[in-house]
């Protein structure tokens, strides 16, 4: 049964959205936070379109899809295509910070089989153990802060804001926010207190944001200029214990985050392909196959479509809910008309 709480809806989606935060290669600025912050802003507003959707009366996604089997597809695409990035941001980690694998490929492929079986316990399995992950993130997060604070030189919040660099700090988070199309669907399976569980994904998603950013620029400074990927450099730089490094705390983080991201993914394809074509048992196999062969050649040919995400995303979390709910509302006036015109002419004596 792939029924989820409004706690699981926000775990589900906080874990997407750190995962590709904690691999982001971008450096950390004022810019960057202050277009984060602007973005996330506007994500609340653009989101309440399909919030009004799932408050209408009897309403179903599955029987109301926009493009009917067409739309369907296009998220599933989505979903693959964002499943690919996440696995190309696997290579990019496992590259170029330490890992205990002797091939990128061969850890994506051994993360895709577990993604797969996992995916065969369907969206409420996941949601469980993004509970679980959840807390490990927390935990991580605080070991992070305590290393951190002895090392924190506000002298490197340079105050250098520039307007065309905000607002391409927050086309890049909007950008890399492919957990927008992913509520659209998961709404679907949220038992109740759906804004609730919306509420707190995007004020969580702020505060993840921001923190970590915060901490990547005070503590690492100009050397955030050469590294790879910045939340690892600060959690090596960022030692609380004398005795044991924190690193492998964080590189299970980035493996679990990994997994449950991939998972999700794959649970969201699988079951909006069985919807497509009734009584296919293959769709979680066919779409892991898509997502590797899809992020080897983004790795082989260093494709970055940061802007065609963007597009997509603006497509299937803004402008097709916004024209569902659109036709909802007009089929609803409609009906309410020809009732009430059925009415009118019930009442209506016969003539002599």
């Amino acid at each position: 049964m792939n029924k989820i709480s409004y706690g699981q809806l926000f775990t589900l989606l906080t874990a997407l959205k750190a995962f590709s935060l904690i691999c982001s290669d971008r450096p950390a600025d004022i810019e960057q936070m202050l277009g984060a912050a602007i973005s996330v802003i506007l994500q609340m507003v653009a989101v309440i379109p399909m919030l009004m959707l799932y408050k209408k009366k009897n309403f179903s996604l599955k029987n109301e899809m926009l493009l009917g089997k067409l739309g369907k597809l296009l998220y599933s695409l989505f979903f693959i295509l964002w499943g690919a990035v996440s696995l190309t941001d696997l290579w990019g980690v496992t590259t170029s910070v330490y890992f205990p694998v002797d091939s990128s490929f061969k850890c994506a492929v051994l993360i895709g089989i577990v993604c797969l079986y996992i995916s065969f316990l369907g969206i409420s399995a996941a949601a469980r153990s993004s509970t679980v992950i959840f807390g490990l993130l927390i935990f991580s997060i605080a070991v992070l802060i305590l290393g951190a604070y002895p090392k924190i030189e506000l002298s490197n919040l340079l105050p250098e804001v520039s307007g065309r660099g905000v607002i391409s700090g927050a086309v890049d988070d909007f950008c890399t926010s492919g957990e927008l199309p992913v509520l659209f669907i998961l709404l679907e399976y949220t038992k109740s207190s759906r804004s609730k569980g919306t509420s707190l994904f995007f004020i969580g998603k702020l505060v993840l944001i921001e923190l970590i950013s915060f901490i990547e620029i005070t503590v690492l400074g100009r050397i955030m200029d050469i590294s790879d990927y910045p939340f690892f450099s600060a959690g090596a730089y960022s030692q609380p214990f004398s005795v044991q490094r924190a690193d492998a705390l964080y590189m299970i983080l980035f493996t679990m985050l990994c997994v449950i991201s991939i998972t999700l993914l794959l649970s969201l394809t699988s079951v909006l392909v069985k919807e497509i074509i009734p009584g296919f048992k293959y769709s979680a196999v066919l779409s892991i196959v898509l997502m590797l062969s899809a992020s080897w050649a983004m790795n082989q040919y260093k494709i970055n479509a940061g802007y065609i995400y963007g597009g997509l995303i603006l497509l299937l979390a803004v402008i097709l809910p916004i024209i569902m709910l659109i036709r909802r509302t007009v089929n609803e006036k409609t009906s309410h008309s020809d009732s009430r015109s059925a009415d009118h002419a019930d009442g209506l004596p016969e003539g002599n």
